[in-house]
This record gives C-alpha cells, sequence and structure tokens, in this order.
C-alpha cells in the first residue's frame, strides 16, 4: 500500500541515515556534521515505536511463548539475510583488496561478531581511545543492531504478558515512559563509550518510541487526530538539522542536548505524520526520493563505510579515484542487498502502522487496498 502517512515515516528514517552518513563521510573533511551521531537515535525511536504498534495490536495464535517465537523468527527473516549479506560479501571484498591491510579469514572473524549480536558489547569496552579487544571493521556499525536485538529479546515478552494479563495501553505507556527515562538517566553513571554503545541509554531511547505507540493506542477511538502545528514539525525538523550540522564533537552535548533533543524532535514528527497531513514536513518527508532513501537505509546503513575502509589506501591511485570507486560500490552493494536480501523476505502487513486503524483500534487492510510490504525497522 501506498498512502502519505507510510511515505511520511519512510522519510523520517532518510533524515536519520542521511545524518549518519554526514558524520562517516564527510566529518574528516570539514568543521561540520558532528552531530550526525544522532541519526541512530532517531532510527531507535521510530524501531520502538513500529515494533511496539505491532506487537500491541496483533492477535497472536497460542499461548505467550508462541507468540513471542513467531515475533522472533520475523525479526530473524527481516534483519538477518541482509547482515549475512554484509559478512560474506566483505569477506570477499577484502579478499579483492588485499591492500586493505585486513586478511579475509580476520576480516571473517570480525563477522561472527556482528552474526552474534556481540558488537556493542565489543565497543563498548573501548577505553582511552582505544580498543583493549580487536578491532571489529568493517563491521563497527553493527553495534546498533545488537542493541536493538538485545531490546528484542526483553521488551516483546514484557509488552506481550503485560497484554494479556489485561493492561490497558494507557498503563503500558506510561511504565514505557517511566523506564525510559530511568534508563536514561541512569546511563550518566557509566564512561562515555558505554553511554553511547552500551544498551542502557539506547534502551531509553526504544522505549521513548514504545511509549509513544502505546499512548497513541489508548486514545479512544472516537478521538479526534492529534495535532501538531505545521510550525512545530517544522521546528523539530530545522532543529534537528541544525544540530547536525553544528554541534561541536563532545561527548557531553550528545548526551545532555543530542539525545534529548532526538528522542523529542522524532516523537513531534511522528505524531505530526499521524495527525492531519499537510505542510512543508509533511511534503518534504513524504517526497519519493526521501521515500526512497528511507526504504533504503537498513542496507545503506549496512554497507556505507564498508567500501571506504577497504579502498582506503591502494598505493599509487589517486584519493579521488578511490572515493568515487568507494562510493559507487556502496551504492551498488546498497541496491543489491536491498532487492536481493531485503525484499524477498519482506511480508505483508496491510494496514497495521496506519493512523486510522490505530485510532479505531482494529487491524487489518483497508477494503480493496494492496497489502504493501513490511517497511524497514
Amino acid at each position: 500500500m501506498s498512502t502519505g502517512r507510510f511515505d511520511y515515516l519512510d522519510g523520517l528514517r532518510a533524515v536519520a541515515i542521511l545524518a549518519v552518513l554526514a558524520l562517516h563521510w564527510f566529518v574528516w573533511y570539514v568543521p561540520f556534521f558532528h552531530g550526525g551521531a544522532v541519526g541512530v537515535d532517531v532510527f531507535f525511536v521510530l524501531s520502538g515505536f513500529i515494533i511496539t504498534t505491532m506487537l500491541w495490536r496483533s492477535h497472536g495464535r497460542g499461548g505467550l511463548s508462541a507468540e513471542y517465537r513467531t515475533f522472533l523468527a520475523r525479526r530473524v527473516r527481516r534483519l538477518y539475510p541482509a547482515l549475512v549479506g554484509l559478512v560474506v560479501g566483505s569477506i570477499a571484498l577484502y579478499w579483492l583488496v588485499p591492500a586493505s591491510g585486513v586478511a579475509p579469514t580476520e576480516v571473517a572473524r570480525r563477522g561472527l561478531v556482528a552474526l552474534t549480536q556481540t558488537a556493542s558489547i565489543w565497543k563498548s569496552m573501548q577505553q582511552d581511545g582505544g580498543f583493549w579487544v580487536a578491532e571489529l571493521e568493517p563491521f563497527n556499525i553493527t553495534w546498533s543492531l545488537a542493541v536493538e536485538w538485545y531490546f528484542y529479546l526483553i521488551w516483546p515478552v514484557l509488552l506481550l504478558a503485560a497484554k494479556r494479563r489485561g493492561w490497558t495501553a494507557g498503563r503500558a505507556a506510561a511504565l514505557a515512559a517511566g523506564a525510559g527515562a530511568a534508563c536514561y538517566g541512569a546511563s550518566f553513571a557509566v564512561p562515555a563509550f558505554w553511554f553511547y554503545f552500551g544498551p542502557s541509554a539506547r534502551f531509553g531511547e526504544l522505549l521513548a518510541g514504545c511509549a509513544l505507540a502505546l499512548w497513541l493506542q489508548s486514545r479512544p477511538p472516537e478521538a479526534a487526530p492529534v495535532s501538531v502545528p505545521a510550525p512545530a514539525a517544522g521546528a523539530a525538523l530545522a532543529a534537528l538539522c541544525l544540530y547536525v550540522v553544528l554541534a561541536p564533537p563532545s561527548d557531553q552535548v550528545y548526551a545532555l542536548v543530542g539525545v534529548p533533543l532526538a528522542v523529542g524532535a522524532t516523537m513531534v514528527l511522528i505524531v505530526s505524520g499521524y495527525g492531519v497531513t499537510g505542510g512543508g514536513v509533511h511534503a518534504l518527508l513524504s517526497h519519493p526520493w526521501m521515500t526512497y532513501v528511507g526504504r533504503l537505509s537498513y542496507s545503506l546503513y549496512l554497507w556505507h563505510t564498508v567500501p571506504l575502509t577497504a579502498f582506503e589506501e591502494m598505493p599509487g591511485v589517486p584519493r579521488p579515484v578511490l572515493g568515487l570507486v568507494a562510493l559507487s560500490s556502496v551504492a551498488a552493494l546498497t541496491l543489491a542487498s536491498y532487492h536481493l536480501l531485503e525484499r524477498p523476505f519482506m511480508r505483508p502487513r496491510g494496514d497495521v502502522l496506519s493512523p486510522t486503524s490505530i485510532r479505531r483500534g482494529t487491524p487489518g487492510p483497508r477494503p480493496g487496498a494492496e497489502p504493501r510490504p513490511s517497511e524497514p525497522v
């Protein structure tokens, strides 16, 4: 199905991945874009919102354990084909480019860290600017996938159990909001690298999205759509973009300003997309170019640094040529991953995320609507 509201969420993903690309591609050449790390925060809030909406509105068959196993199986089917493709493709790429300085066997060993979802723990152990465990390139970016996976192992079973015990969505929303605030606050007691790469602060961001999803579910079916004035949505997007461009490279600024700003702006923008349509922000985030980038965001995130590190040092080849080859490789590998390893494993889920269905509290596609493949999370 193709509606502006679904496209809107894809456009918000595009904002997130573009922020990450700005950080990893340009920060070494210009004194800007140090705030691009908040792109990951946007992804976490979106993930919590989408997963919780789907879980709360699901009508699982069988017991709690069966519904939980079904959820995990769907997550594996959705995320692992592209992740396995990343590891296998990286091994082949580093074999073809021996000047990279990393042997394919070492790439394979590091790939096991990515496949076992332990990259977050490994990255969190970084101290004083260096690893006391082995470097993880080219799979450093998989730390965020690991954090989400830890969350997938815990939150769904708690939420499904609460739902089966008769909890209201409002009560669950309050619990999620309180737990998220506690996770964020407690994370200031840990080292900076654990704050960034570890699960504690990130669980706070995921739970913020969960709380928003449950709050929307708790509203009466006859309630009018939540209305966010167009200027407020514009201010949220502008503040997020300004932070990406102008934020200093400071851990404290990121923790105290960047994270709350990213979480708050993302929640405002989600609600804006689930309210009355219209306005410049909605038009921008629903633009076909933005939505296409958003749909590519998972594969693009996986591959956006791998060729750059593989082609970083090739004697006798001018750096502009290396850059062109690396970026062309990113584009080709991203498209191959999306079309060959993502789309074939996406399953239709009808209108489960549509604003109308959320307000009515009833799942299922609209009459005559074609189900759209599952959106990336």
